[in-house]
């Protein structure tokens, strides 16, 4: 029989309507083994707060997900969290997560030994089986880095625009350094791009990142909306790269993204945070006088 390696209590946030709200599971982390793979497994628990017992823990839907589809783990620190917690997100290929536990440190810490320390464990194991160069070689980390910084799992809010375009589900948003780039999360091929002079304004609120796209881009004018637990994160890569395209660089420094500039604006194109209420905005009328950077 399998143990779990870690088991407690956390909290799964919901947001319906508009609404957050948090809702009380038993969580239970499970290592790769010969009779099962790496997993989270979920199940409710009474209203009274208190966990069900083993026998009845069996026979309750419980809900899984699966360690080798995660993407990303880490602490989510803008949360309204139930009392002595703490939140933190996980990114699977399918759903964001974002999860609150009084242990935070400890959860993320071993989701990340079991999601990414089989796949680490591979790789180390096949570079050894290649001829060693005859230069000694290390990795460079800021590479390593660099997609997790400008990369984002996201998922779509319809809107009118989004709704046009046919966009629903699941993709990557990558903040390149001369474009917003939405691609397919498996294949990764790219399916709509915005060069940075063709958006009106941009922002985020908690976990929810919004741009206005003008006339003249590929999916032509509207708001498009994405949620992501690591929305504030995106937003500042975007002021980066447009801070970056205004100096003359061909690159953001990493550096940029970990705190935001309230003067990272261009013209035709500003920071601004969308109000309360925000999951689908509606588009809104050009700035007055500003056209975009040709």
């Amino acid at each position: 029989m399998e143990r779990p390696v870690k088991d407690g209590i956390l909290y799964v946030q919901h947001c319906k309507f508009g609404k957050r709200s948090w809702r009380k599971v038993r969580a239970q982390l499970f290592a790769a083994s010969p009779s099962g793979v790496a997993r989270m497994e979920k199940f409710d628990v009474r209203d009274d707060g208190t966990a069900l017992e083993k026998t009845s823990l069996r026979r309750c839907a419980r809900r899984v997900i699966r360690l080798s589809d995660c993407v990303s783990v880490g602490p989510a620190g803008t949360e309204s969290c139930p009392k002595a917690t703490a939140a933190f997100y996980l990114t699977t290929t399918e759903k964001s997560y974002v999860l609150a536990a009084e242990q935070r440190d400890e959860w993320i810490a071993q989701l990340c030994q079991l999601a990414f320390q089989g796949a680490k464990a591979t790789v180390q194991s096949s570079a050894r089986t290649q001829p060693s160069p005859a230069v000694p070689m290390e990795e460079n980390s800021l590479y390593s880095s660099w997609q997790d910084l400008t990369e984002f799992l996201v998922l779509v809010v319809r809107t009118d625009a989004a709704a046009r375009c046919g966009l629903h589900g699941h993709y990557l948003l990558s903040a390149l350094p001369q474009s917003l780039t939405l691609k397919d999360p498996q294949s990764h091929q790219p399916l709509l791009t915005w060069p940075y002079p063709f958006l009106r304004k941009f922002g985020q609120d908690q976990t929810i990142f919004s741009f206005e796209a003008g006339r003249r881009s590929d999916s032509g004018e509207g708001t498009f909306t994405f949620s992501t637990p690591r929305a504030p994160e995106l937003c500042r890569a975007v002021a980066a790269a447009i801070a970056c395209q205004q100096q003359g660089k061909d690159a953001p420094d990493p550096r940029l993204f970990c705190a935001p500039d309230p003067q990272l604006s261009t013209q035709g194109l500003e920071s601004q945070p969308w109000g309360p209420g925000a999951e689908e905005p509606q588009p809104s009328p050009p700035l007055g006088g500003a056209q975009p950077a040709s």
